[in-house]
């Protein structure tokens, strides 16, 4: 039977990208993917690049008082927010970029579209029916918010990146790393910042004195930890957002 393609790939993340890739360079496959969004997936727009990005400006305060000690005059400086969000989505703009050459390289058909399947050969892609040999599905994953009332008005992390405006006040609900280096993050960019933990500790899984010495420094820098305690309501009021919170007492 005759395909559309060799490979479909469902997903253009650094997972499904470098599948196609080899397949359609060492294999001399027909290849084609499906990308709704960037390209390059979490780490490239979500995760790795944006984020380290951002926690690299939050540490230039520490710095400024640090040079101090090392005969540097105390230094007054003023944080734009904007303009640290211009600097971020212009590197995420080249590295798609980046990828679009990849791709174009590679000879890969690119599909700016939702794909879903049709039969176990046959792909939906937009308003397009395309139909492959193979199908790999490398879609990711999604953050999943609590159920709780008023969840509608949480943000997720990916959402973090797109604000116009830098927060004052940063509630963070979670213990992972990924709550906890935006914990880091908004804290070194001068927001007030509280971290809600179901446990006594950040980093569930990761080794018990790392955990503890990352905490307590957290703590020491300013970061408020409310531990064993878990959000129940979340209600929008004139000032922003108010929580109720459950607690072992």
């Amino acid at each position: 039977m005759s395909y559309d393609f060799d490979l479909f790939v469902i997903g253009g993340g650094s997972g499904g990208i470098a599948a196609g890739r080899r397949i359609a360079g060492e294999y001399g496959a027909k290849v084609a993917i499906a990308e709704f969004d960037r390209l390059g997936g979490t780490c490239v727009n979500r995760g790795c690049i944006p984020k380290k990005l951002m926690m690299y400006a939050s540490r230039f305060p520490d710095a400024f008082l640090e040079s101090q000690g090392f005969g540097w005059s105390p230094t007054e400086s003023t944080f734009d927010w904007g303009k640290l969000k211009q600097a971020v989505d212009n590197e995420l703009n080249r590295l798609n970029g980046v990828y679009a050459r990849m791709l174009d390289k590679a000879e890969m058909t690119l599909y700016r579209d939702y794909a879903s399947f049709v039969d176990e050969h046959t792909i939906q892609v937009g308003d397009q029916t395309v139909s492959a040999e193979k199908i790999l599905i490398a879609v990711g994953g999604y953050p999943v918010k609590p159920n709780i009332p008023g969840m509608e008005h949480m943000l997720i992390s990916d959402e973090l990146f797109h604000l116009e405006t830098q927060p004052k006040r940063v509630v963070i609900i979670g213990g992972g790393y990924i709550g906890s280096e935006f914990a880091c993050i908004f804290h070194g960019l001068g927001s007030d910042v509280t971290q809600i933990i179901r446990k006594d500790k950040i980093l569930t899984g990761f080794d018990e004195d790392m955990r503890e010495s990352i905490q307590e420094g957290m703590v020491k820098h300013g970061i408020q930890i409310l531990t064993s305690t878990s959000p129940t309501s979340i209600e929008k009021v004139p000032e922003g957002l108010k929580l109720t919170l459950k607690t072992e007492s």
